[in-house]
């Protein structure tokens, strides 16, 4: 009895497919096709994110480079930036620093990016007008511990609010867990600062 159901079963299903064969194999292809679009496009996110944390860095290694001799930051700003070519080449676009993202990248002290002062040993590097998943992978990006080392803090900001991430802070420590990047992050005009020193 029990074999007999089994076999009706497989032979209703077998009859069914046979039936609707073409709507079935349409439906796989879409289901295949989806996935390979979404893998496709999920590593593109990637290496563009990758892309543009290797900016940051370099961009970082490069300003210190150049003020290695001097004793402070004195001067220092995105035109400074642009005019020595001190960032990346492919960053400066029509005199303006862009990243691989699309977005604005702004030197010198704070959100506005001020030229920094005699006397100033640190720097702030501003990435501007990020998109929610731009902002969630850049700010919790596995850098590597040669360039944790030179950043004394990370602040995300956004329309909804701020907030800084630093070494001495428990509950809000770096490197930033995703999980927070995530309830800080907003669908657009994310800016996120990294606070470096000499």
């Amino acid at each position: 009895m029990r074999l007999q159901k089994i076999f009706f079963s497989w032979n209703s299903w077998w009859t069914f497919a046979k039936s609707y064969r073409k709507t079935i194999l349409a439906f796989v292809m879409v289901l295949v096709i989806g996935c390979g679009c979404s893998l496709f496009f999920f590593a593109q996110d990637n290496k563009q994110i990758t892309a543009a944390a290797d900016e940051l860095a370099s961009l970082i290694t490069n300003i210190r480079r150049y003020y290695q001799n001097r004793p402070d930051y004195w001067g220092l700003n995105s035109q400074l930036v642009i005019e020595k070519k001190i960032s990346p080449p492919q960053m400066q676009k029509n005199n303006v620093l862009l990243s691989c993202l699309g977005n604005e990248v702004l030197v010198g002290n704070g959100l506005e990016a001020e030229t920094l002062m005699p006397g100033s040993h640190n720097f702030d590097v501003t990435y501007r007008n990020l998109a929610e998943k731009q902002c969630i992978n850049l700010a919790c990006f596995p850098f590597d511990q040669k360039f944790w080392l030179g950043v004394t803090g990370v602040t995300i900001t956004n329309a909804r609010q701020q907030q800084l991430f630093s070494w001495d802070d428990e509950e809000n420590g770096l490197p930033i867990p995703c999980r927070l990047a995530e309830k800080i992050c907003t669908e657009t005009e994310n800016t996120i600062i990294w606070h470096c020193e000499q």
